[in-house]
């Protein structure tokens, strides 16, 4: 049994989504995406969907702006909802960071982010129940903070859909198919074959593995990210902003229900690789008590906070902690993965990239700096903080 199509969209997260709802909407229309499982069912459903501007290059800046103009109106620009927020974000930094957090705002200014630099003892007058005795600087992004990854990845299928994409889950792709350095289509579990001229690899923590069905390594490393969940205390009074604390290395993201979402800004992912399998596994308390102390001499209010319940959350990570987007050395065997827990924030741009790449258009925003070829053979090291200043 076979078909034919024009495009394959391997993975139905968020970036897998994104890609699809893009490519209908630059009339491609024979677009098939393919989910093992059931959509935002890898890592997207596990992510915690903060949404902050702070990064380090020019590129990455533009698209944080361009992805939350669409998370801010969902509705008009995709369909469904984002379940964004606005509470707005605040990003501590020690003394010694502060020279280059300054250089960064300015550059990120210069290409439209609403962010200001608050001196610590200024720190009040936004949220007072942050602790700023180690703070040599803080970013205040009065637009930023958190959305729904589920809901934005349903509603970019929906939108596909409407586009005339094709998007079946509970089919893995088993094999890609090649003639020389050409992609030709792809095999799937139940037997089927798919012809092709331009495969999508979008599968995220599962990217490195559908990489190697076409012979492709990519530079990536699946490490282990633990998520918790602590329920604030009833007197804690309105909920918190998002919080970034790269000086004393823990997040807090408020939820619903009062309860918090905080996790480890200095572990070094790449040095606890996870079977991808393994997503969403408990975690214990004795694992998160190291966070938590970090998170409540932050938010002191937080240290009253009762532990619920925690998750092992994933990255899939790349050498310099950024996206690999283009085309791979097998000619229109395409990736979009190695989204070092940028894929959620990131996603309407990448969309936008990778739809334009993959007709032949100049996207807005430079891909240079995420082509596959960037690497020569760096292995990935370091921690996400390298996301946020370089």
């Amino acid at each position: 049994m076979s078909r034919r199509v024009e495009v394959v969209i391997i993975g139905g997260g968020v970036t897998g989504a994104s890609i699809a709802f893009h490519l209908a909407a630059a009339g491609v229309r024979d677009v098939l995406l393919l989910e093992r499982r059931t959509l935002a069912s890898g890592g997207t459903g596990r992510s915690v969907g903060i949404v902050r501007q702070l990064y380090p290059t020019s590129e990455t800046s533009q698209m944080v702006v361009r992805s939350l103009a669409v998370f801010q109106r969902f509705r008009e620009a995709v369909g469904g909802e984002s379940g964004y927020v606005a509470c707005g974000a605040l990003i501590g930094v020690s003394t010694t960071m502060r020279a280059k957090l300054e250089a960064t705002v300015k550059l990120q200014r210069s290409v439209g982010v609403r962010a200001e630099v608050l001196e610590p003892a200024d720190l009040a007058r936004v949220e007072p129940r942050i602790d700023p005795e180690n703070l040599g600087a803080v970013l205040y992004e009065p637009e930023s903070g958190y959305g729904d990854p589920t809901a934005v990845t349903n509603g970019y299928a929906d939108a596909a859909r409407r586009g005339g994409v094709r998007i079946e889950q509970g089919v893995e792709v088993v094999a890609i198919r090649r003639a020389g350095d050409r992609v030709t289509g792809v095999e799937t579990g139940t037997g089927e074959r798919i012809d092709a001229p331009i495969v999508v690899n979008a599968a995220g923590l599962w990217s490195p593995p559908v990489a190697r069905l076409a012979g492709v390594e990519l530079p990536i490393i699946v490490g282990r990210h633990p998520v918790f969940v602590i329920e604030r205390d009833a007197s804690f009074g309105r909920p918190h902003l998002v919080y970034l604390d790269l000086a004393g290395g823990s997040y807090a993201r408020p939820e619903t229900g009062g309860l918090t979402l905080t996790g480890s800004l200095t572990d070094d992912e790449t040095q606890h690789p996870m079977e991808p399998e393994l997503l969403g596994a408990d975690v214990s308390l004795d694992e998160a008590t190291e966070v938590l102390e970090r998170t409540g001499r932050a938010i002191p209010r937080l240290a009253e906070a009762r532990y619920r319940r925690g998750w092992a959350g994933a990255f899939d990570i790349t050498p310099d902690w950024m996206p690999i987007l283009g085309e791979s050395p097998v000619r229109g065997f395409w990736i979009a993965a190695g989204m070092s827990g940028h894929g959620f924030k990131l996603s309407p741009a990448v969309g936008e990239m990778m739809a334009a790449l993959i007709v032949g258009a100049t996207p807005l925003i430079n891909p240079a700096p995420f082509a596959f070829g960037r690497f020569a053979a760096k292995a990935p090291s370091g921690t996400f903080v390298a996301s946020y200043l370089g």
